[in-house]
């Protein structure tokens, strides 16, 4: 137990130097009631642990003992009749009276009591001994009010970081001196301290101090790890508003990445669709149309999630056919690859169901089919879409017979805003956005394989149990241009 009182008193001392060097002027009387409340313990530290493990060793003199001693007694001092005042200074400084002069003021007048209760007991008292019922119910007249300037502060807060750090203070500086009091004010009647031994009469709740304490100073230190205390996370604070604003911004720039490529699209087939009405053939214009209004259609789809994208990805699940995937994401996209002369492979193993968020994961595919026709020459070439299952995952290749990834780029793909596109409309924000749904899904993306002017293999992994079997039979479909037809395998 005399352990513990060694480390709560240096763990409260410590944390409030550090309020004090972090910011001496707004958390001065936070710090000072850390400190202060840490005199009791180191009291009886003295008397219970450090002058017995001295005293053996002969290291005491009488006047290094008797100055210990008075040190002691110094300290209890300090925390009978200052402590109280200073937790309700802590509350009134934090926040609950506005004007400076005004908390001046009201610190100036609340300091009388305490320092006439204590002149009083210098006057009427051994320095070390204690009366706790003459100086107890002015203790918890200064608690009670430091309650109210606590939640005071916090009410009057409406800065929802500093709100929010308020609330936490006022919530724990509370339920701490609240304990103080019941314990040491209200649990002491007696105290008298002499050298080497002390007279306590007490209900015994002062034994637990340690516990509560200590469990205080850890949720104090988990709160500033990871929520910010009294300002001391403050910098992490705005790291992370910065780091928020960064993600909304790349959400935004992610939606114009995709709605860039719905648009080129969008003027390709209005293009196409304007000759075919100059030769007067109708039906093609019709169909023309048509694809328009399938581009149209995911494009509104995407735009009225855009708060998913922009804020974070949720997604929304249900079960569509690979078969009906692949087409999902290749029809709207046949006017480019017509006109880049790419031709598509679709592989499936085997037929099945996929669980997954349709419009996320089709925007995923589109990207890597985009990356792929632009790894490409304006000559064309192949892009493989394949799917397979494994015992583990059930997986959705996207291999091309592009240019291939240098291996110094490899690294660095997965950054956002990092591209190796000599677009300016590029954003480098594809494939960051791709890697977040495959993990929103609970799965991941890898390059399977790349080498320079060969091409590039990407392999989006999904969990198994979001597959569903349905079939046995292999297939193979190309996509030459427009047209879609099923070969033999």
């Amino acid at each position: 137990m005399g352990l513990l009182y060694i480390l709560m008193f240096l763990s409260l001392w410590s944390m409030g130097i550090v309020f004090l060097v972090y910011s001496f002027k707004s958390n001065f009387w936070i710090g000072m009631t850390l400190i202060i409340g840490g005199m009791s313990s180191f009291a009886f530290s003295v008397h219970l642990v450090i002058i017995p493990f001295l005293q053996p060793y002969g290291w005491l003199s009488p006047f290094v003992s008797t100055a210990i001693f008075q040190l002691s007694a110094a300290a209890m001092n300090v925390y009978f009749y200052f402590f109280p005042f200073a937790a309700c200074m802590g509350g009134l400084w934090i926040g609950a009276v506005p004007s400076d002069k005004k908390r001046l003021l009201l610190s100036l007048l609340l300091a009388i009591p305490a320092s006439m209760l204590f002149t009083v007991h210098l006057l009427r008292e051994p320095w070390s001994t204690f009366d706790v019922s003459t100086f107890r119910w002015w203790s918890g007249f200064y608690f009670l009010l430091g309650y109210a300037f606590y939640h005071i502060a916090f009410a009057r807060e409406k800065e929802y970081y500093e709100r929010r750090n308020k609330k936490r203070v006022a919530i724990l500086f509370s339920f701490g001196t609240l304990w103080a009091f019941v314990s040491d004010y209200l649990g002491f009647v007696w105290l008298s301290m002499r050298e080497w031994k002390f007279d306590l009469v007490s209900n015994g709740t002062w034994k637990l101090n340690a516990v509560i304490i200590l469990g205080l100073v850890a949720v104090i230190i988990y709160y500033t790890v990871k929520y910010g205390f009294l300002g001391i996370k403050l910098r992490i604070e705005r790291e992370r508003l910065d780091y928020s604003m960064r993600a909304l911004t790349m959400g935004v720039s992610i939606l114009n990445h995709s709605i860039k490529n719905e648009i080129q699209k969008i003027n390709y087939l209005t293009e196409k669709t304007q000759g075919f009405i100059h030769s007067g053939q109708s039906e093609k214009s019709l169909q023309s149309i048509d694809q328009i209004h399938s581009v149209t259609a995911h494009l509104l789809d995407m735009v009225g999630r855009i708060k998913e994208k922009a804020d974070d990805i949720v997604i929304n699940e249900g079960c569509i056919w690979v078969k009906e995937l692949f087409d999902a994401v290749l029809h709207p996209m046949q006017p480019l690859l017509e006109r880049r002369s790419v031709e598509v492979v679709q592989i499936q193993d085997e037929g099945g169901e996929l669980t997954c968020d349709l419009l996320h994961l089709k925007e995923t595919l589109s990207n890597l089919v985009h990356n792929a026709v632009d790894a490409m020459e304006e000559t064309g070439g192949t892009i493989t879409l394949r799917a397979m299952r494994s015992k583990r995952h059930f997986t959705i290749e996207v291999k091309d017979s592009g240019c291939g990834i240098p291996k110094e780029q490899l690294s660095k793909i997965f950054e956002p805003f990092y591209t190796t596109k000599k677009n300016s409309s590029n954003h480098g924000l594809g494939l960051p956005y791709c890697v977040l749904v495959m993990r929103k899904h609970g799965g991941s993306l890898a390059i399977a394989d790349t080498e320079t002017g060969k091409g590039t293999s990407v392999m989006l992994h999904f969990p198994i149990w979001r597959y569903i079997q349905t079939g046995t039979a292999a297939s193979v479909m190309a996509s030459p241009a427009a047209a879609v037809q099923e070969q033999p395998t």
